[in-house]
This record gives C-alpha cells, sequence and structure tokens, in this order.
C-alpha cells in the first residue's frame, strides 16, 4: 500500500549482459546522425512552431535532405511548452504528411540524449527512416505564469514556501562541500571555462570573459550558488537528424555514430528528498555508455555534460567516471576543461554561458560538429569520439550517449 509519507530509494546495481550490450551496439550501426542546426538563442519574438519549423528545416538542410524525407519527430517537452507539442497529430499537420514514428519522453532535460538513443534505436529497428530529434522553443509567457506551470513537477508545498529548481542544486552543492571540502572558487572554475568557450561562438549569448572573482562576486541565488553559477534562460531551438546507415552516404555531410547509450530514473525529482544526495544515475548511464560503445574514459575525446548550475557538471565529471568521488574540486582547477586542456568540456558554452533553452541536445549537436570539425576557431584537435550527458531533476533523471565518426 502506497502511503503519503517519503520513501527512500535503495539504489539497485543495473547489470547489462555482455550479449545484450553487444546486439544493441550492433543495432546502433544502422542509424547514422547526418544533420543538425541550432537556431538563434536569447529573447526572441518567435512562437514554439516557428523555432522548432526553422530547427527542422536547418538540419534537413544541413543534411541535404527535405521534409517530405521526415517520418519520424523524437522530443522531449519542458513543462514551460504549449502540450500540443506532446501529441504526434501536430506534427503530422505542421510537416503537411503523415509520420510512421513519434516519441516523447518527458524527463525533463534528461529527456535529450535519451530522445537520440531512442531515435537512432528505432531508425536501426526499421521503425522509421528518418527521425528528426527536436528541443526547445519559446518561453512566450511571464516569469511568473511559467513558474506557475512548473509548479505541479515541484510539490504544491515546495512551490507555497519557494524551494524550487536553485534551491534543490543549492542543496546538492552545499552537501558536497561539506562532505569534500569543495570550494566556491572551484565551481567558478566550470563558469569561467565554460565563458571561454562561448567566447568563441558567435552564437552564445553570454561572451564577456569571466574571472573566478567574478563569479563568485556575484549576487548570491541560493547560498552556495551565485548568478554566474546558474544557467541562462532563454528562447531557442535545436534540430538533429538520424537516418538509415544507407541514406547516409548520399547526405551533405560526414555520418556521425551512436556507439552507446543509457538511461538511469531513479526518484521523483522535486518531491522525494530521501534519496542520497551524493550519487545519481550517471554513475550507472556511464559505465554502461562506455562498455556498450566499447571504448574506456581515456578513448573520450571532448565532454559535452548538462550544466544547469556548476554543482551539476562537477557532480557528474564525478559520477561519469572521470575523477573520483569528492575529487571533482581538485580535478577542474587546473584549467582542464578550457581550451587546450586534457578534458575540454562544454565547448559551444554550455547551458552556462551558450544557452539553455534546449540545453542537452544543444550538447549533441556541439559534438556532432566537433566530431565533423566544423567548429573554428573552438575546434577541438582530432576530436573523433564523444562523450553526451543530459540530466533532469534535482540529479533524479540521467541518459548518457557515446558518438563518435562513423
Amino acid at each position: 500500500m502506497r502511503c503519503g509519507c517519503a520513501v527512500r530509494v535503495h539504489r539497485r546495481e543495473t547489470v547489462m549482459r555482455t550479449d545484450d550490450l553487444h546486439a544493441t551496439r550492433r543495432l546502433l550501426q544502422s542509424s547514422a546522425i547526418v544533420g543538425v542546426y541550432t537556431t538563434e538563442q536569447g529573447d526572441l519574438s518567435h512562437s514554439n512552431d516557428e523555432l522548432l519549423l526553422e530547427a527542422i528545416e536547418g538540419a534537413l538542410a544541413d543534411a541535404g535532405l527535405t521534409i517530405e524525407d521526415v517520418d519520424g519527430i523524437a522530443g522531449g517537452r519542458s513543462p514551460t511548452d504549449s502540450a500540443a507539442t506532446a501529441f504526434p497529430a501536430y506534427w503530422s499537420e505542421l510537416l503537411g504528411h503523415p509520420m510512421r514514428y513519434f516519441s516523447t519522453v518527458d524527463a525533463a532535460a534528461a529527456a535529450h540524449s535519451a530522445n537520440i538513443l531512442h531515435a537512432a534505436l528505432a531508425v536501426a529497428a526499421g521503425l522509421a527512416q528518418t527521425i528528426v530529434v527536436i528541443g526547445g522553443g519559446s518561453r512566450g509567457a511571464s516569469r511568473q505564469a511559467n513558474v506557475e506551470k512548473m509548479a505541479y513537477a515541484h510539490g504544491e508545498f515546495d512551490v507555497s514556501w519557494g524551494t524550487l529548481v536553485p534551491s534543490w542544486f543549492a542543496l546538492a552543492a552545499r552537501r558536497h562541500m561539506h562532505e569534500f571540502g569543495t570550494t566556491s572558487e572551484q565551481l567558478a572554475e566550470i563558469a569561467v571555462s565554460t565563458r571561454m568557450w562561448a567566447a568563441m561562438h558567435p552564437q552564445a549569448i553570454m561572451q564577456k570573459p569571466l574571472t573566478i572573482a567574478d563569479v563568485t562576486d556575484s549576487r548570491m541565488i541560493s547560498d552556495p550558488l551565485h548568478l554566474f553559477d546558474c544557467c541562462i534562460s532563454n528562447d531557442g531551438a535545436g534540430a538533429m537528424v538520424i537516418t538509415t546507415k544507407e541514406r547516409a552516404r548520399d547526405c551533405r555531410k560526414a555520418a556521425v555514430q551512436v556507439l552507446g547509450g543509457a538511461e538511469d530514473y531513479t526518484f521523483q525529482g522535486y518531491v522525494n528528498v530521501m534519496h542520497d544526495w551524493m550519487e545519481s544515475g550517471a554513475v550507472h548511464t556511464g559505465a554502461r555508455s562506455l562498455q556498450m560503445a566499447g571504448l574506456g574514459h581515456d578513448d573520450i575525446d571532448l565532454l559535452e555534460i548538462y550544466d544547469c548550475f556548476t554543482i551539476t557538471a562537477l557532480r557528474m565529471l564525478e559520477d561519469l567516471g572521470f575523477c573520483k568521488k569528492g575529487e571533482g574540486g581538485a580535478f577542474v582547477s587546473d584549467g582542464k576543461l578550457r581550451p587546450a586542456g586534457s578534458h575540454p568540456m562544454n565547448t559551444h558554452g554550455g547551458g552556462l554561458s551558450w544557452g539553455h533553452s534546449f540545453s542537452g541536445l544543444a550538447h549533441g549537436i556541439e559534438a556532432v560538429r566537433q566530431i565533423r570539425g566544423e567548429c573554428g576557431a573552438r575546434q577541438v584537435p582530432g576530436a573523433e569520439t564523444a562523450l553526451v550527458h543530459s540530466q533532469g531533476g534535482p540529479l533524479a533523471m540521467h541518459s548518457t550517449v557515446i558518438l563518435a565518426r562513423a
């Protein structure tokens, strides 16, 4: 019987047999990413439809395909999106023809990497030939109206008493500081390194150089998180085209392969607080994705990790296995994440500086562009592999994909 009290979630190790991993990897080899596109980011006077259709058409043009080639849509829906975007008939009408495939993963920003994985598997399984993964849109309504729309995700008492998104991640940051001695200056390094990458991206919203002191001196949002520890809120959209390996050979750009992927959903975000704040599902999605891809951490050339807050990116570096638990602060302090660093991360500027309207999918799009060698001044030399991680809720929902040259 279910009761009204909070239930402690016990982490259960999930194991996939090697045969299962190999079978999924073989299936993924039948599909490829062939086109990507991002709209302008910022305060835009466009509707959801306008932004998403621009993104779809742009990604198809990048691939050398047309609307008529699309027979599937995959896209996560945030609480502030129109409910209509969750209906397949809505997209059939917008595209002007019936579709064979539609999916939406309602897992906040964790949906983005999951949608890439689902679309690649659906194409490989023959459910559709060309699927466009979409994300983003227009905030449209006022800030107050958007907060009210999001209220259901936070629980009536959270909203009433003001415990909104920054507060939850502030709790995670404060606990990490208490357990491991992590400092505000170490968190600030993530914001600074991300801004360095954004300064080389003409589409990034925030390009002005940033120092550690700029971050720690900025106004407090939710102790210990300062203004520049927090991501941007903006309008914008993006799209990624996934098609069959056969069709990819005739597309305009070099194909990128999804080598592996995994998801992990642990507890109801913003409601059940009786979980272990020091471990997230990224521990499992990272390990399973790399195992499926047949790669190790040293084989990954760049990291595209969801960064709604600096603490989120730091925690994911630990849980994904790039450093040990509690060592994230020391790991980032010597500039590893910066341009020319050993672990280039969020090379477009991430949600902290580039934009957050579809952060997660934007990280995947940047990975594709890096692997194709299209990033100009911010190009990571010799980039052939990328780990893309999306996170939703207060570290509650996780999805990872590994991308590589096809």
